[in-house]
C-alpha cells in the first residue's frame, strides 16, 4: 500500500493511508518533535497550577533550589518553558487552563520546539515577545507567560534565544524553537 501526503484532513475508520501536510492542532506545553530536546525537572511550589506552554522563571521563593514560576516580571531568570508531559484533569489555573499543581515536579524544556499560544498572528520573521503582566483585558488570552509579537509598555519582554518555526493567522497556538540555557529576557518600556 502506497503512502501519499495530501492536503486532505483524512477519512475515518480503517487504516489511514493520507496524511495531512501540517499539524492541525496541538496542545500549549506540547513537543513538536523529540528531537535535540533539553528538558530539565523543576518544582512548583508557587501555591497554584503553573499552567501548560507558559514561559517559567526561578521562583526565588521556593523552598528548593530548582523551584520554579510563570513569569511576573522582565527582569526574571528564565528557565524554559512548563512543557505538557502528564496530564491532571483535576489541575487546572486561575484561567482555566491544565497545568501542573502545587509542589508536584515540571518538567521545563529550555531547548527544543513546543507549541505555544500567541496572543496574535506571528510569522517567521515575527519578534518573540512573553507577556509577564496580565494584557487580557485588551488582548483576550494575552496572560503571563503566553506570547506575542508586538511590544506592550511594561507588560512585554523579548525573549532572546526564541524564534517562531510556524506562522499563525490569529490569535492561537504557534510552534516556538527556544535555544537555552542562554534565554534572556529584554523589558519593552
Amino acid at each position: 500500500m502506497a503512502v501519499t501526503f495530501t492536503t486532505s484532513a483524512g477519512s475515518a475508520g480503517g487504516v489511514q493511508s493520507s496524511y495531512a501536510l501540517e499539524l492541525t492542532a496541538a496542545l500549549e506545553g506540547q513537543f513538536a518533535d523529540i528531537a535535540d530536546n533539553s528538558v530539565s525537572t523543576f518544582v512548583n511550589e508557587t501555591g497554584a497550577v503553573v499552567a501548560y506552554g507558559n514561559l517559567v522563571v526561578v521562583n526565588a521563593s521556593g523552598s528548593v533550589g530548582n523551584s520554579a514560576k510563570t513569569i511576573a516580571a522582565a527582569n526574571n531568570t528564565v528557565v524554559g518553558i512548563n512543557a505538557l508531559t502528564y496530564v491532571d484533569e483535576t489541575a487546572t489555573d486561575a484561567n482555566s487552563r491544565p497545568g501542573v499543581k502545587d509542589d508536584q515536579v515540571m518538567n521545563v524544556l529550555s531547548k527544543g520546539v513546543v507549541a505555544v499560544y500567541c496572543a496574535e498572528a506571528v510569522d517567521l520573521t515575527s519578534a518573540v515577545r512573553v507577556f509577564h503582566t496580565d494584557h487580557n483585558s485588551t488582548l483576550s488570552g494575552a496572560r503571563p507567560g503566553r506570547f506575542g509579537k508586538t511590544a506592550v509598555q511594561n507588560k512585554t519582554a523579548v525573549l532572546a534565544g526564541a524564534r517562531w518555526v510556524s506562522k499563525t493567522s490569529a490569535a492561537g497556538i504557534a510552534l516556538l524553537e527556544i535555544n537555552g540555557p542562554d534565554l534572556s529576557l529584554t523589558a519593552d518600556t
